[in-house]
């Protein structure tokens, strides 16, 4: 996803944990800083998804 955005051209990636809250199955997505903001911020309005970890690599 990022790495075609302009706005991700700083290089930073960060990896997201996110686990399913019906599963309980967790899974990693990376995005760069700038949409990381973004997409924790649309998994706090998911009640079925949880962020488990983030940090940049």
């Amino acid at each position: 996803m990022c790495e075609h955005s302009p706005e991700c051209s700083n290089g930073d990636m960060c990896q997201l944990v996110l686990e399913n809250g019906q599963t309980g199955l967790e899974t990693a997505e990376y995005y760069c800083k700038a949409h990381l903001v973004l997409r924790i911020w649309e998994v706090e309005n998911d009640s079925s998804m949880r962020a488990v970890s983030a940090e940049q690599l």
